[in-house]
């Protein structure tokens, strides 16, 4: 499970810096493109809007996959060993949980984005919206594995 995981966020790292790279050349250009020539072009903004949201969905699979998500952490550094585990284990099914609804909620959502067009691109609205249950599904296996692990240090297997 983890090497599937680590082979993922590998493949995103590289799509994330793609996407980036794009945003900021796109905005770069569409500064200059208005400042100097009084020209936009709507599709670069929407592409770049597109491309940012797809940035923030997969920011936030590879923040749960490396246990970066909000969370109180003092009270785990407090609590013995099998007590900071069963902490842990509540944060990440909550994770899990969430993770879930955005899968199912995300998913119908693409669904219902389908017929829908962009303004300015005239591309179906599934093409932007379809990272959401993609990232969900990745938090999912994410925080599974670490519900696992916490199981597994409750009941005293794992002591890492």
């Amino acid at each position: 499970m983890e090497q599937l995981l680590e082979r993922f966020e590998r493949g995103v790292r590289v799509l994330l810096a793609g996407l980036l790279t794009f945003i900021t050349i796109g905005v770069f250009i569409q500064v200059c493109m208005r400042y100097f020539f009084s020209l936009s072009f709507l599709w670069g903004e929407e592409m770049s809007l597109f491309a940012f949201i797809w940035c923030v969905f997969l920011g936030a699979a590879i923040a749960v996959r490396r246990r970066m998500h909000f969370a109180f952490d003092f009270l785990a550094s407090l609590l013995p060993g099998r007590a900071a585990a069963a902490q842990q284990l509540v944060v990440n099914l909550i994770v899990l949980g969430l993770a879930m609804v955005m899968l199912v909620q995300g998913y119908e959502f693409s669904i219902l984005s389908i017929r829908r067009l962009s303004p300015a691109l005239g591309i179906t609205l599934f093409i932007p919206t379809l990272i959401i249950p993609i990232s969900a599904a990745y938090m999912i296996l994410a925080a599974g594995r670490d519900v696992v692990k916490n199981c597994r240090q409750i009941i005293g297997k794992d002591v890492a």
